[in-house]
Protein backbone atom coordinates (compact mmCIF):
# COMPACT_ATOMS: atom_id res chain seq x y z
CA UNK A 1 0.00 0.00 0.00
CA UNK A 2 1.21 3.48 -0.81
CA UNK A 3 0.77 6.65 1.17
CA UNK A 4 -1.55 9.58 0.70
CA UNK A 5 -2.57 12.66 2.62
CA UNK A 6 -5.88 14.39 1.83
CA UNK A 7 -5.01 17.81 3.21
CA UNK A 8 -5.99 21.23 1.99
CA UNK A 9 -3.63 23.33 -0.08
CA UNK A 10 -3.02 26.97 0.77
CA UNK A 11 -5.65 28.22 -1.65
CA UNK A 12 -8.33 26.01 -0.08
CA UNK A 13 -7.34 27.12 3.41
CA UNK A 14 -7.71 30.77 2.43
CA UNK A 15 -11.07 30.09 0.82
CA UNK A 16 -12.35 28.37 3.95
CA UNK A 17 -11.05 31.12 6.24
CA UNK A 18 -12.77 33.77 4.18
CA UNK A 19 -16.03 31.84 4.36
CA UNK A 20 -15.73 31.17 8.08
CA UNK A 21 -15.28 34.88 8.67
CA UNK A 22 -18.30 35.67 6.55
CA UNK A 23 -20.50 33.02 8.13
CA UNK A 24 -19.50 34.08 11.62
CA UNK A 25 -20.54 37.62 10.77
CA UNK A 26 -23.81 36.33 9.34
CA UNK A 27 -24.51 34.35 12.49
CA UNK A 28 -23.98 37.47 14.62
CA UNK A 29 -26.13 39.58 12.33
CA UNK A 30 -28.96 37.04 12.40
CA UNK A 31 -29.52 37.77 16.07
CA UNK A 32 -30.32 41.42 15.41
CA UNK A 33 -31.60 41.62 11.82
CA UNK A 34 -34.90 39.95 10.84
CA UNK A 35 -34.67 37.48 7.96
CA UNK A 36 -35.72 38.86 4.60
CA UNK A 37 -38.42 36.88 2.82
CA UNK A 38 -39.00 36.67 -0.92
CA UNK A 39 -35.76 38.03 -2.31
CA UNK A 40 -35.81 39.41 -5.82
CA UNK A 41 -35.34 36.71 -8.43
CA UNK A 42 -32.61 38.88 -9.96
CA UNK A 43 -30.43 38.98 -6.84
CA UNK A 44 -26.94 37.48 -7.01
CA UNK A 45 -26.81 34.37 -4.80
CA UNK A 46 -23.87 32.23 -3.65
CA UNK A 47 -24.60 28.75 -2.30
CA UNK A 48 -21.96 27.10 -0.12
CA UNK A 49 -22.42 23.32 -0.42
CA UNK A 50 -20.55 21.25 2.18
CA UNK A 51 -20.00 17.49 2.32
CA UNK A 52 -17.57 15.14 4.06
CA UNK A 53 -16.76 12.94 1.06
CA UNK A 54 -13.54 13.29 -0.90
CA UNK A 55 -13.25 15.40 -4.06
CA UNK A 56 -14.15 12.44 -6.31
CA UNK A 57 -16.50 10.61 -3.93
CA UNK A 58 -20.22 9.93 -4.26
CA UNK A 59 -21.31 13.26 -2.77
CA UNK A 60 -19.14 15.13 -5.26
CA UNK A 61 -21.00 13.54 -8.17
CA UNK A 62 -24.22 15.20 -7.03
CA UNK A 63 -22.60 18.46 -5.94
CA UNK A 64 -20.75 19.00 -9.21
CA UNK A 65 -23.80 18.23 -11.35
CA UNK A 66 -26.00 20.44 -9.18
CA UNK A 67 -23.50 23.28 -9.55
CA UNK A 68 -23.44 22.85 -13.33
CA UNK A 69 -27.24 22.87 -13.67
CA UNK A 70 -27.83 25.80 -11.30
CA UNK A 71 -25.21 28.03 -12.86
CA UNK A 72 -26.35 27.22 -16.41
CA UNK A 73 -30.04 27.81 -15.69
CA UNK A 74 -29.50 31.02 -13.76
CA UNK A 75 -26.94 32.35 -16.28
CA UNK A 76 -24.44 32.34 -13.37
CA UNK A 77 -26.61 34.67 -11.28
CA UNK A 78 -26.66 31.83 -8.75
CA UNK A 79 -23.26 30.27 -8.10
CA UNK A 80 -22.47 27.12 -6.12
CA UNK A 81 -19.22 26.78 -4.15
CA UNK A 82 -18.57 23.14 -3.28
CA UNK A 83 -16.53 22.16 -0.21
CA UNK A 84 -15.41 18.54 0.19
CA UNK A 85 -13.78 16.48 2.96
CA UNK A 86 -15.64 18.39 5.67
CA UNK A 87 -13.91 21.69 4.84
CA UNK A 88 -16.78 23.58 6.49
CA UNK A 89 -17.18 21.09 9.31
CA UNK A 90 -18.08 17.48 10.00
CA UNK A 91 -21.71 16.46 9.58
CA UNK A 92 -22.78 17.15 13.15
CA UNK A 93 -21.31 20.67 12.96
CA UNK A 94 -22.99 21.21 9.62
CA UNK A 95 -26.46 20.67 11.11
CA UNK A 96 -25.94 23.66 13.41
CA UNK A 97 -24.62 25.75 10.53
CA UNK A 98 -27.64 24.86 8.41
CA UNK A 99 -29.97 25.74 11.26
CA UNK A 100 -28.33 29.17 11.55
CA UNK A 101 -28.22 29.65 7.80
CA UNK A 102 -24.45 30.13 7.78
CA UNK A 103 -24.15 27.25 5.31
CA UNK A 104 -26.82 27.15 2.63
CA UNK A 105 -26.69 23.53 1.49
CA UNK A 106 -24.93 20.23 2.03
CA UNK A 107 -25.05 16.48 1.86
CA UNK A 108 -25.56 14.37 4.96
CA UNK A 109 -25.50 10.65 5.56
CA UNK A 110 -27.58 8.74 8.08
CA UNK A 111 -25.95 10.44 11.08
CA UNK A 112 -28.73 13.01 10.80
CA UNK A 113 -31.23 10.39 11.98
CA UNK A 114 -29.51 9.69 15.31
CA UNK A 115 -28.88 13.41 15.90
CA UNK A 116 -32.20 14.92 14.85
CA UNK A 117 -34.76 12.08 14.78
CA UNK A 118 -33.42 9.19 16.90
CA UNK A 119 -36.84 7.55 17.14
CA UNK A 120 -36.29 6.54 13.50
CA UNK A 121 -33.01 4.80 14.36
CA UNK A 122 -34.24 1.42 13.09
CA UNK A 123 -33.61 2.77 9.59
CA UNK A 124 -29.89 2.80 10.38
CA UNK A 125 -29.63 -0.79 11.62
CA UNK A 126 -27.25 -2.99 9.63
CA UNK A 127 -29.03 -5.55 7.46
CA UNK A 128 -32.45 -3.91 7.90
CA UNK A 129 -32.83 -3.36 4.13
CA UNK A 130 -32.66 -6.32 1.78
CA UNK A 131 -32.04 -4.22 -1.34
CA UNK A 132 -31.65 -0.66 -2.57
CA UNK A 133 -35.19 -0.84 -3.95
CA UNK A 134 -36.43 -1.71 -0.46
CA UNK A 135 -34.57 1.26 1.00
CA UNK A 136 -35.98 3.63 -1.64
CA UNK A 137 -39.53 2.41 -1.06
CA UNK A 138 -39.24 3.19 2.64
CA UNK A 139 -37.44 6.52 2.31
CA UNK A 140 -39.83 7.91 -0.31
CA UNK A 141 -42.94 6.52 1.40
CA UNK A 142 -44.80 7.61 4.54
CA UNK A 143 -41.95 6.64 6.92
CA UNK A 144 -39.39 8.75 5.07
CA UNK A 145 -41.78 11.67 4.60
CA UNK A 146 -42.59 11.77 8.33
CA UNK A 147 -38.91 11.67 9.22
CA UNK A 148 -38.03 14.45 6.77
CA UNK A 149 -40.71 16.61 8.36
CA UNK A 150 -39.05 15.98 11.72
CA UNK A 151 -35.71 17.20 10.29
CA UNK A 152 -37.48 20.39 9.21
CA UNK A 153 -39.36 21.02 12.44
CA UNK A 154 -36.60 20.06 14.87
CA UNK A 155 -33.53 21.49 13.12
CA UNK A 156 -34.66 23.67 10.25
CA UNK A 157 -33.13 21.30 7.68
CA UNK A 158 -35.08 20.82 4.44
CA UNK A 159 -34.55 17.68 2.35
CA UNK A 160 -34.39 18.57 -1.35
CA UNK A 161 -33.34 15.21 -2.78
CA UNK A 162 -32.22 11.69 -1.92
CA UNK A 163 -29.26 10.04 -3.66
CA UNK A 164 -28.44 6.34 -3.46
CA UNK A 165 -25.18 5.28 -1.91
CA UNK A 166 -23.45 2.00 -2.52
CA UNK A 167 -23.69 -0.49 0.37
CA UNK A 168 -21.20 -0.03 3.19
CA UNK A 169 -18.26 -2.45 3.12
CA UNK A 170 -15.61 -3.19 5.74
CA UNK A 171 -11.93 -2.44 5.10
CA UNK A 172 -9.12 -3.66 7.35
CA UNK A 173 -5.40 -3.16 7.70
CA UNK A 174 -4.06 -6.62 8.41
CA UNK A 175 -6.80 -9.25 8.52
CA UNK A 176 -9.30 -10.91 6.21
CA UNK A 177 -12.86 -10.98 7.54
CA UNK A 178 -14.85 -14.00 6.40
CA UNK A 179 -16.93 -14.73 9.52
CA UNK A 180 -17.97 -12.77 12.63
CA UNK A 181 -15.18 -14.53 14.52
CA UNK A 182 -12.66 -12.65 12.37
CA UNK A 183 -13.98 -9.33 13.69
CA UNK A 184 -13.13 -10.14 17.31
CA UNK A 185 -11.21 -7.26 18.91
CA UNK A 186 -11.01 -5.22 15.69
CA UNK A 187 -10.53 -1.49 16.43
CA UNK A 188 -13.06 -0.19 13.95
CA UNK A 189 -14.02 3.39 13.18
CA UNK A 190 -17.77 3.80 12.92
CA UNK A 191 -19.91 6.93 12.57
CA UNK A 192 -21.29 8.43 15.76
CA UNK A 193 -24.50 6.40 15.39
CA UNK A 194 -25.65 4.30 18.38
CA UNK A 195 -27.05 1.37 16.41
CA UNK A 196 -23.80 1.06 14.42
CA UNK A 197 -21.85 0.88 17.66
CA UNK A 198 -24.17 -1.77 19.15
CA UNK A 199 -24.13 -3.86 15.97
CA UNK A 200 -20.35 -4.01 15.74
CA UNK A 201 -20.06 -4.73 19.46
CA UNK A 202 -22.49 -7.63 18.98
CA UNK A 203 -20.23 -8.92 16.21
CA UNK A 204 -17.19 -8.78 18.51
CA UNK A 205 -15.44 -5.64 17.28
CA UNK A 206 -14.24 -2.71 19.34
CA UNK A 207 -16.07 0.16 17.60
CA UNK A 208 -14.61 3.64 17.85
CA UNK A 209 -16.99 6.51 16.96
CA UNK A 210 -15.05 9.19 15.08
CA UNK A 211 -15.85 12.14 12.84
CA UNK A 212 -15.17 11.24 9.22
CA UNK A 213 -12.46 13.85 8.48
CA UNK A 214 -10.25 12.21 11.15
CA UNK A 215 -10.40 8.68 9.70
CA UNK A 216 -7.59 8.68 7.13
CA UNK A 217 -5.00 9.93 9.61
CA UNK A 218 -6.19 7.48 12.29
CA UNK A 219 -5.75 4.59 9.84
CA UNK A 220 -2.39 5.91 8.69
CA UNK A 221 -1.11 6.12 12.27
CA UNK A 222 -2.52 2.74 13.33
CA UNK A 223 -4.91 4.20 15.89
CA UNK A 224 -7.65 2.05 14.35
CA UNK A 225 -7.58 -1.20 12.37
CA UNK A 226 -10.39 -0.57 9.93
CA UNK A 227 -13.36 1.47 8.79
CA UNK A 228 -16.57 0.84 6.85
CA UNK A 229 -18.03 2.87 3.99
CA UNK A 230 -19.39 2.53 0.44
CA UNK A 231 -16.90 1.77 -2.32
CA UNK A 232 -17.23 5.30 -3.68
CA UNK A 233 -16.13 6.74 -0.35
CA UNK A 234 -13.31 4.21 0.02
CA UNK A 235 -12.06 5.19 -3.43
CA UNK A 236 -12.71 8.92 -3.16
CA UNK A 237 -10.77 9.19 0.11
CA UNK A 238 -7.83 6.99 -0.95
CA UNK A 239 -8.38 4.46 1.84
CA UNK A 240 -6.67 1.90 -0.40
CA UNK A 241 -3.42 3.62 0.58
CA UNK A 242 -3.83 2.64 4.23
CA UNK A 243 -6.00 -0.52 4.08
CA UNK A 244 -5.11 -3.95 2.74
CA UNK A 245 -8.43 -5.86 2.75
CA UNK A 246 -11.83 -4.99 1.29
CA UNK A 247 -14.36 -7.26 2.99
CA UNK A 248 -17.74 -7.25 1.19
CA UNK A 249 -19.98 -7.33 4.26
CA UNK A 250 -22.69 -5.23 2.53
CA UNK A 251 -24.00 -4.45 6.00
CA UNK A 252 -25.74 -1.10 5.46
CA UNK A 253 -27.69 0.08 2.45
CA UNK A 254 -28.09 3.81 2.66
CA UNK A 255 -28.61 7.07 0.90
CA UNK A 256 -27.40 10.62 1.10
CA UNK A 257 -29.74 13.52 1.79
CA UNK A 258 -29.22 16.71 -0.18
CA UNK A 259 -30.34 19.32 2.30
CA UNK A 260 -30.83 23.06 2.59
CA UNK A 261 -31.06 25.53 5.43
CA UNK A 262 -34.73 26.37 5.91
CA UNK A 263 -33.78 29.81 7.27
CA UNK A 264 -32.02 30.52 3.98
CA UNK A 265 -34.59 28.74 1.78
CA UNK A 266 -37.46 30.90 3.07
CA UNK A 267 -35.53 34.01 2.04
CA UNK A 268 -35.49 32.96 -1.62
CA UNK A 269 -37.99 33.95 -4.27
CA UNK A 270 -40.43 31.26 -5.40
CA UNK A 271 -38.80 31.33 -8.84
CA UNK A 272 -35.38 30.56 -7.37
CA UNK A 273 -36.77 27.81 -5.15
CA UNK A 274 -38.27 26.12 -8.21
CA UNK A 275 -35.00 26.45 -10.11
CA UNK A 276 -32.99 24.93 -7.25
CA UNK A 277 -35.48 22.13 -6.58
CA UNK A 278 -35.54 21.18 -10.25
CA UNK A 279 -31.74 21.16 -10.40
CA UNK A 280 -31.56 19.04 -7.22
CA UNK A 281 -34.03 16.49 -8.62
CA UNK A 282 -32.12 16.19 -11.89
CA UNK A 283 -28.71 16.06 -10.21
CA UNK A 284 -29.98 13.29 -7.91
CA UNK A 285 -31.15 11.21 -10.88
CA UNK A 286 -27.80 11.76 -12.58
CA UNK A 287 -25.86 10.82 -9.44
CA UNK A 288 -27.93 7.66 -8.92
CA UNK A 289 -27.00 6.47 -12.40
CA UNK A 290 -23.32 7.32 -12.04
CA UNK A 291 -23.00 5.69 -8.61
CA UNK A 292 -24.70 2.50 -9.86
CA UNK A 293 -22.29 2.32 -12.81
CA UNK A 294 -19.33 2.89 -10.50
CA UNK A 295 -19.91 -0.07 -8.21
CA UNK A 296 -18.54 -2.79 -10.50
CA UNK A 297 -15.76 -0.60 -11.85
CA UNK A 298 -14.64 0.42 -8.38
CA UNK A 299 -14.10 -3.17 -7.28
CA UNK A 300 -11.67 -3.64 -10.16
CA UNK A 301 -10.00 -0.30 -9.50
CA UNK A 302 -9.53 -1.05 -5.80
CA UNK A 303 -8.00 -4.42 -6.71
CA UNK A 304 -5.62 -2.59 -9.04
CA UNK A 305 -4.62 -0.35 -6.14
CA UNK A 306 -3.55 -3.45 -4.23
CA UNK A 307 -6.58 -4.26 -2.07
CA UNK A 308 -7.49 -7.90 -1.51
CA UNK A 309 -11.24 -8.45 -1.98
CA UNK A 310 -12.82 -10.88 0.50
CA UNK A 311 -16.35 -12.33 0.30
CA UNK A 312 -17.60 -13.06 3.84
CA UNK A 313 -20.54 -15.14 5.05
CA UNK A 314 -22.98 -12.21 5.06
CA UNK A 315 -25.88 -14.24 6.47
CA UNK A 316 -23.86 -15.08 9.59
CA UNK A 317 -23.32 -11.36 10.23
CA UNK A 318 -26.98 -10.56 9.60
CA UNK A 319 -28.25 -13.28 11.95
CA UNK A 320 -26.23 -11.94 14.89
CA UNK A 321 -27.32 -8.34 14.30
CA UNK A 322 -31.02 -9.20 14.04
CA UNK A 323 -30.88 -11.39 17.14
CA UNK A 324 -28.96 -9.05 19.44
CA UNK A 325 -29.49 -5.44 18.36
CA UNK A 326 -33.26 -4.66 18.18
CA UNK A 327 -33.92 -5.53 21.87
CA UNK A 328 -31.41 -2.87 22.93
CA UNK A 329 -33.47 -0.12 21.24
CA UNK A 330 -37.06 -1.17 21.88
CA UNK A 331 -37.58 1.81 24.21
CA UNK A 332 -35.90 4.28 21.83
CA UNK A 333 -37.28 3.48 18.38
CA UNK A 334 -40.71 4.50 17.19
CA UNK A 335 -43.17 1.76 18.11
CA UNK A 336 -43.83 -0.62 15.24
CA UNK A 337 -41.23 0.97 12.94
CA UNK A 338 -39.08 -2.14 12.48
CA UNK A 339 -42.16 -4.17 11.61
CA UNK A 340 -43.28 -1.53 9.09
CA UNK A 341 -39.86 -1.66 7.42
CA UNK A 342 -40.07 -5.45 7.17
CA UNK A 343 -43.60 -5.29 5.75
CA UNK A 344 -42.37 -2.86 3.09
CA UNK A 345 -39.63 -5.39 2.23
CA UNK A 346 -42.27 -8.01 1.48
CA UNK A 347 -44.14 -5.52 -0.72
CA UNK A 348 -41.02 -4.52 -2.70
CA UNK A 349 -40.85 -6.79 -5.80
CA UNK A 350 -37.25 -6.31 -6.89
CA UNK A 351 -33.84 -6.55 -5.24
CA UNK A 352 -30.73 -4.62 -6.20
Amino acid sequence: MGTSDNRFDGMTRRRVLRLVGATGLAATASTIIPARVGKSAQQQITINFNHTDGPTGEAAIFANQFKKLVEERSSARITVETFHSGELGAEKDMYDSLQLGTIEMGRTGSLIISVVAPEYGALEMPYVFRSQDHLRAVMTGPIGQEMHQKFLEAKGIRVLAIVNRGPRQLTTTDREVKTPADVEGLKLRVPEIPVYVEAWQALGASPTPMAFPEVFTALQQGAIDGQENPLGTIWGNSFYDVQEYLNLTTHVRGNGWMVASEAWWQGLSEEDRQLLQGAADEAATFADGEIAKQETDLLDQLREKGMTVVEPDVQAFSDIVWEQVPPKFEDDWKEGLLQQIQEQSEATPTAS
